[in-house]
């Protein structure tokens, strides 16, 4: 119940000063958000084993979050409670802001969700209670992690839209922005800033945010991914495991890039252990400079970390996989030496044949890349997850390069986004890749149709 005059009786009230707003450096368990407030709930810190009340506007709370709506409502027992205090107040005060604090009807709260380890739970509850009231906070620009914090407990309490919509009129998201340009783009960003970026920009609906840094932890990888199993532990807070089934998309996703680009290595290994003759000069040199681009092929992927020979007669080790950075991964792929057994054979072997789809798979991972890829499209994850989402689609049997790359193209020219993703999401999903057909790859085109479909998907 917001403040508002309760009926009279001609008893004589005694007068009471009214709960003044302390200042905000005050250290009391004591806070008063809304002087005239009719609740107070009392919330208690789990980790400090601390409890603090907050003198709040019941009505502000209902009309901003369907969780205070429900729990204030006749159909539980502290909304009966609540509604019995304060008919036993009106006995005594002329007004609910006349009411003193301490004898207000109080509500427990005894989760505020998966926020990091603070020194104190004060200052946070703080916060969000004023967002939710519509009032400044303690910073009229909060840093990254409080940010996160305060979205994971508007999240708690169903106040997502609410919360939203005043951080985005205080532009507290382009503030963070623009502090980040002020340092650099070559200033580097930690996994745990890139995570909570990626939790704000999802449940903030800040869409840039979401698509460019879940890219970013595909590609660069995440200390969390690197084991067997990728439990939730409690202890963490929210962004280390990121809810919704984000989490488990990303690593997908990561594994099935990883798999593409190991595709080719053993696309080119195939077929020079086929028998099938490559080079096509019509030398009697020829037989001579397939198997001397076998062995260098060999030697560098070796040289490299890429290629292991094993034996199969007994084996007890099975080798790791890649992690690490995908960028780097390609660049020392792209290293590989122009071959060649004699100066007839200039145009020979694996770089220039290897080359052009490194380009190609460069052009949708690069960071700068304007394209999602292989990072989550917020409109599409938003509206469209069940058909969109790589970890539930049915994975295509067999892919071939000759045949996807006019639909890579035109798919990428379509003003709807989705289409383009499901183009890139066959190649990098499909159970086996054909590669044959590379010499008319198109680099050029390819790479205009992706810069139009992400201009799309990013608006």
């Amino acid at each position: 119940m917001a403040a508002e005059n309760l009926p009279s009786t001609p008893k004589r009230r005694p007068k009471v000063q009214k709960d003044a707003v302390p200042p905000r450096g005050d250290t009391s368990k004591d806070i008063t958000i809304a002087p005239g407030g009719d609740i107070v709930l009392s919330v208690h810190d789990g980790n400090n084993q601390e409890e603090f009340h907050y003198r709040v506007a019941g009505d502000k709370l209902k009309g901003a979050s369907p969780y205070f709506a429900n729990l204030l409502s006749g159909r539980f027992g502290e909304a009966m409670e609540v509604a019995k205090t304060h008919e036993a107040l009106k006995s005594s005060y002329v007004s609910i802001s006349d009411v003193p604090f301490e004898e207000l009807p109080r509500i427990n709260i005894a989760d505020i969700g998966k926020i990091s380890k603070v020194q104190s739970i004060r200052s946070l509850m703080a916060d969000f209670l004023h967002a939710l009231h519509g009032q400044d906070l303690s910073s009229a620009h909060p840093p990254m992690a409080n940010l996160a914090n305060l979205t994971i407990v508007a999240d708690r309490f169903e106040a997502l839209s609410a919360f939203s919509k005043f951080a985005h009129r205080r532009m507290w998201l382009q503030a963070l922005d623009g502090r980040q340009k002020q340092k650099g783009v070559s200033a580097s960003v930690p996994e745990e800033r890139t995570r909570q970026k990626v939790l704000v920009g999802t449940m903030l609906n800040q869409n840039l945010w979401f698509s460019a840094n879940s890219k970013k932890l595909v590609v660069e990888d995440s200390s969390r991914w690197n084991t067997d199993e990728i439990a939730d532990d409690p202890s963490l807070p929210l962004w280390w495991h990121l809810p919704s089934g984000v989490e488990v998309e990303l690593v997908y996703r990561r594994e099935c890039v990883l798999e593409t680009i190991n595709s080719l290595q053993s696309h080119f290994l195939k077929l020079y252990t086929s028998g099938e003759r490559q080079c096509r000069l019509g030398y009697d040199s020829s037989v001579q400079c397939d198997s001397f681009q076998l062995g260098e092929m060999v030697r560098y992927f070796c040289k490299i970390g890429t290629l292991r020979l094993q034996g199969t007669i007994f084996n007890d080790q099975f080798p790791e996989q890649y992690s690490g950075d995908i960028g780097r991964l390609l660049d020392s792929l792209r290293q590989c030496p122009n071959y060649q057994i004699d100066q007839n054979h200039q145009h020979c072997g694996l770089r220039t044949r290897l080359v052009p789809l490194l380009d190609l798979i460069q052009s949708l991972l690069s960071l700068g890349a304007r394209s999602p890829e292989p990072g989550i499209c917020a409109e599409c994850w938003a509206h469209r997850r069940k058909e969109y989402a790589w970890k539930t689609a049915k994975r295509p049997l067999l892919w071939s390069f000759t045949a996807n790359q006019n639909k890579l193209r035109l798919a990428h020219q379509a003003r709807d986004c989705f289409e383009g993703h499901l183009a890139v999401r066959d190649m990098f999903t499909a159970t086996e890749r054909d590669w044959t057909g590379t010499k008319s790859l198109n680099l050029e085109s390819l790479h205009r149709g992706l810069a139009a479909s992400s201009a799309f998907s990013q608006n």
